[in-house]
Order: C-alpha cells, then structure tokens, then sequence
C-alpha cells in the first residue's frame, strides 16, 4: 500500500458523499470512478479532481491499482459487486443495508475472510459526533444498563424515487425498513452495545405508495411512471435481546403523522439519553439529589469525513472498524425477522 490511500467508487450517486468525505481526509485520493452512467461519473471527476471514470467496475478493477473501494450501487447488487472487489484483493467500505437479507450476508463475509480483506458497512450515523459523544458517556457508564430504547425514522411524505428501484421488492429487499429504518436500528443496537438479539414481533404496511393520489411533498428521485411500489411504508416492531433488554421500533417512508425525524431515546438505570439527528444530544439523569437534563459540548465533527477516515485507517492496520460486517449482518438478521414476523403474524425466534 502506497503513502496515498486510493479510493475507487462504484456508483456515483451516493458515490457524491464518499468523495466528498474523503475529500476533507489528509492521505485519501479518490482515485476512479465507475458508474454507468458516464455524465453522473464525470460530474465527480470535474468536482473532485477524480482522474479515471468507467463505465465497468470490472475494468477499473482491473486497470486500477486501489486500496480501498466504496460501493454505492441498488442493494440486489450489493452481493455480487462486494465479492467481486473482494476477489480482486481490494477493500470494501458497502454501503448499507449490507445486502438483500442474511444469507447474502454471510456469503459476503466469507469471502473477506478468504481474501484477508476488510469489509466494512456504510453506517454513516454511528460516525455523527452527537453519537460519538454518546457513545463515550455510555462506555463510561454514565447510562448505567441500558434496558430499554425506542427508535424512530419517521417521514410524513418521503418514499424515494417512487416507481424505481427503492420500491421494487426485488431490488431492493424491502421499503421503508430495509431504506430507512436500518439507520436507526443500527444506530441504536451501536449504542446499546449490539446486545445479541433472541425474537421480535413486527408489522409492516403499505398504505401510501401505491395509491395514485399520493401526495408527493418530499421525495427522493423522480416518479417513474408505471413504475412498482410492493414494499412497506410504514413498520412497527419490538426486539427482544438474550440480556433482557427490548427495543422498539418505528419506521416510515409516509404516514398521518406530526412528528417527523430521526431518533432514538435510551433507558438506563442511572440515566436516559435522546440521540437525535440536528437535535442536541440530551441526558436525563440525577445529579446532586436533583433531577437533571444535562447537554454535553463537544467539538463538531463531519460525519462522512470520520466514516473515510476510519476506512482508510482500518485497511491501513492503525484502527479497529467502527461498523464491521458481522454487525451488519446482525441488523440484517433482525430486519429479515421482522419481515417474517409481518408474513406470519406472530413473534419469531433469532437463529
């Protein structure tokens, strides 16, 4: 490995944020980009100083000499660009989810292991300096145990790109869950220390995409017209942990509802704490026979930034990865289950 860590995109949509990120890390060059639409790929070589774009990860991965790559393509294909990077002896940073379901999973993870190469999972969040900060007061046992969490990513009209891959089941995996809602599932089992799941009992709906009134207040991508919704817009779930913690969940992509955002509210003994994105992060607990809200300062980070940086700093042997594969195959593991339990309508065991 050379001074520079070289960085390799594939998928120049998502592919904006990794190179912006990186782009603030002394020591990374973007080095290619591989997308197939060449305008999208040329928009990141004219913004970052990108020297090489392909339209074939398979000939970047070939003609390129890289270090690490990211890959931020439709998740059923997660699967089979991440072994193929991994088979030409390069690093993966996958964006998330990390696959379709389990299975995928595995099969992921055991080809890193057979090429002795780092896979890592693009769970941005636990990189957020309000979760870092978190994270610290919790590892010093500032919450005590940690019971109990509630965790919300909730959208009153945002369905991305509706008709198009996000809300085709084949592709995609899922809907509002599998998008959305495993942001916040990670974060919170992060958090929580990744306790070892044992059942969950959950819900999915579809109530809002495939109606042809649909408002379209917020969205991501355009409307493909005669394009699929089969996924969920709305899920409910409870997961209950080996150590007798429980979590709640709720996800949205649309739903009636006043209260939009992204957070999670943790219950520990000695304390509680409401993480919550662009909120200030807030500790309930006692202090000096009182009750108190305490608001922590901390220094500002950039969260894409520190997710690169931890990338580079793992292939490069100087860190321990902030979101290893085996714990995103854990929330997909959960993710599966509740779909299952949706399908079954009844709570199912975690193997």
């Amino acid at each position: 490995m050379s001074e520079v860590f070289k960085l390799g995109l594939i998928g120049a949509g998502i592919g904006s944020a990794h190179a912006t990120g990186a782009s603030k890390v002394p020591g990374i060059e973007v080095a290619a980009v591989a997308d197939l639409n060449p305008a999208r790929a040329k928009r990141l070589v004219d913004e970052f100083g990108v020297k090489r774009a392909y339209t074939d990860y398979k000939e970047m991965l070939k003609t390129e000499r890289l270090d690490g790559v990211a890959v931020g393509v439709p998740n059923y294909l997660h699967k089979k660009v991440v072994i193929d990077v991994l088979n030409a002896g390069v690093n993966v940073l996958c964006e998330k989810p990390m696959a379709m379901n389990a299975r995928e999973c595995e099969e992921m993870i055991a080809v890193a292991k057979k090429n002795r190469k780092h896979l890592i999972i693009g769970f941005m969040h636990r990189h957020r300096d309000d979760s870092k900060a978190l994270k610290q007061i919790i590892t010093n046992g500032g919450l005590g145990e940690i019971y109990h969490a509630d965790a919300y990513a909730l959208r009153r009209r945002g369905i991305p790109g509706l008709g198009g891959w996000f809300t085709t089941k084949n592709m995609s995996g899922g809907g509002g869950l599998i998008d959305l809602g495993v942001h916040i599932l990670d974060l919170t089992l992060y958090q929580m220390g990744f306790p070892e799941p044992d059942s969950v009992s959950g819900a999915t709906y579809m109530k809002f995409g495939h109606k042809k009134d649909y408002n379209f207040v917020s969205m991501w991508g355009g409307l493909v017209k005669r394009g699929q919704f089969d996924v969920d817009d709305f899920v409910t779930a409870m997961v209950r942990f080996k150590n007798g913690a429980t979590l709640n969940l709720e996800v949205c992509w649309a739903a009636n509802i006043e209260k939009e955002g992204m957070y999670s509210v943790f219950m520990g003994d000695k304390g509680g704490a409401t993480l919550e994105n662009g909120v200030p992060l807030k500790i309930t607990t006692e202090h000096f026979g009182k009750i108190v809200d305490i608001i922590p300062q901390f220094a500002k980070e950039d969260t894409w930034a520190n997710q690169e940086k931890n990338f580079m700093e793992v292939c490069t042997g100087n860190a321990k990865p902030i979101a290893p594969a085996h714990q995103g195959l854990v929330v997909q593991k959960i993710i599966d289950a509740i779909y299952l339990s949706s399908q079954k309508r009844k709570e199912v065991k975690i193997t």
